[in-house]
């Protein structure tokens, strides 16, 4: 039945409703756990990798403040987004094992799976729908005002990571806040789980293809047609990071009112791969003299990783001098600590200055965050320019004033540096800065 269902999706929207109805995409359990990333004391005291354990905040059932997870159903993590796809692989039952250290003590909980709660409020409900792609289906999160009426749309794609988006959008995380203020003002709001995900279908995450990510936002932009109360004639998409990457693919397939980037690439990804350590390593403490050893031994690396399409086994072999520099770049071929190579590669085949051109009437809004040390200023002026070059006055560049790479405020780099990962005040600036630049069109 859900095979044919399927392949009788791409027939016509009578179709498309048919199969919601009948066998919607199900909502999976969660833990219902506040969790942080564990403190490196706590890390280096058991060995644990950089983003092998979590910390939970919160006295939770069987859990208690300050229990370090390390292993779900026995199987122990290395980053983030596989910690949330082991949870996601046993929420389809009823619990599930943890592995934790409560002290210097190691025990088993547990832990039952709730189910999750729905987001909605006096201003708007959340509606949990799906798009196919590539075969999968993937969670969708569409909140509506409660009134009557078309709306304008807020349509977030996310970065790189791969965390969940299914949260209410009172949660303090560093993402939540932007959308809220745009859900609260009366627009529908979308943001979209990637495949692997959350109740989404597909994965393994971390080996998820470039193309493949691309797509989902791509069916979900095709998408705002079926809803009644959606104002096409006003979406706007805001492309965070590498989300700023995926804007201009598929808004120039479907157009848009305006695209907001913040924080994105315009170059290749081989050459932020070079730039980035020039300022990143610096605020890590690295003299000028060491970084610019590093960074000659780093763009070998990635010459041969990206442009030669070189396997990292077979640089540590060939080149053994670049051995230290390949583990710390891509262990196992997973760049980044959390990205397949073959993902990074489809990155950087792109000519992201291809599709800023083609937008043609779309008005796009390219902002830098004053103190965002993970992207380049110069690509964000860049992609202005690059919008401008084809069609005059459609793009504008702005700067968010003391702004991080994840919308935080912050007095300097060196000060979002030092409390990467560690919870700040969300900055409204942005809000502000976006919002004025909507209700600046036509003047």
């Amino acid at each position: 039945m859900m095979t044919l269902l399927r392949k009788c999706l791409v027939v016509g929207h009578l179709v498309l409703a048919t199969f919601a109805v009948a066998d919607p995409l199900p909502r999976k359990g969660t833990l219902g756990v506040p969790l942080a990333a564990t403190s490196e004391e706590v890390r280096s005291k058991f060995s644990f990798a950089a983003q092998g354990s979590v910390t939970v905040t919160k006295d939770t059932g069987d859990l208690k403040v300050g229990d370090v997870i390390y292993k779900v159903g026995g199987e122990g993590f290395d980053s983030f987004a596989k910690f949330n796809t082991l949870v996601g692989a046993a929420s389809t039952g009823k619990s599930v094992k943890l592995t934790v250290k409560r002290g210097d003590t190691e025990i088993e909980i547990t832990a039952a799976f709730q189910a999750k709660p729905a987001d909605n409020t006096a201003e708007y409900e959340t509606i949990y729908d799906e798009v196919l792609s590539k075969g999968n289906r993937v969670r969708t999160f569409v909140t509506r005002p409660k009134r009557a009426g078309k709306f304008p749309v807020f349509f977030f794609i996310q970065g790189i990571g791969l965390g969940s988006m299914d949260w209410p959008l009172s949660t303090a995380n560093v993402t939540a806040p932007l959308i809220k203020a745009f859900a609260d003002d009366g627009y529908v709001t979308v943001r979209i789980e990637k495949p692997g995900i959350g109740d989404s279908e597909g994965g393994p995450s971390a080996l998820l293809g470039w193309e493949e990510e691309v797509d989902i936002f791509r069916q979900g932009l095709k998408a705002l047609e079926k809803y009644e109360f959606v104002d096409r004639d006003n979406v706007y998409v805001f492309g965070h990071s590498m989300g700023g990457c995926h804007a201009p693919i598929v808004c120039s397939e479907v157009p848009v009112k305006g695209i907001i980037s913040y924080g994105t690439v315009s170059h290749s990804w081989l050459e932020w791969a070079i730039r980035a350590p020039r300022i990143q390593s610096i605020l890590g403490g690295s003299t000028y003299a060491d970084v610019d050893q590093e960074v000659r031994k780093i763009s070998q690396f990635y010459s041969y990783l990206y442009t030669e399409k070189r396997s990292v086994a077979w640089i540590k072999e060939n080149r053994p001098e670049l051995s230290e520099t390949a583990d710390g770049q891509g262990a196992d071929e997973v760049m980044l600590g959390q990205r397949s190579l073959a993902y990074m590669r489809g990155v950087n085949d792109v000519n992201f200055g291809e599709f800023w051109v083609k937008l043609g009437e779309t008005r796009v809004l390219s902002l830098y965050g004053q103190f965002d040390w993970i992207a380049l200023r110069e690509c964000q002026t860049q992609v202005a320019d690059m919008v401008n070059s084809a069609n005059p006055g459609k793009g504008d560049f702005a700067e968010v004033p003391n702004s991080d790479h994840l919308f935080l405020e912050c007095s300097s780099m060196k000060d979002s540096f030092d409390r990467f990962g560690q919870p700040g005040m969300f900055n409204p600036l942005l809000v502000t800065t976006i919002k004025d630049w909507i209700a600046s069109d036509g003047e």
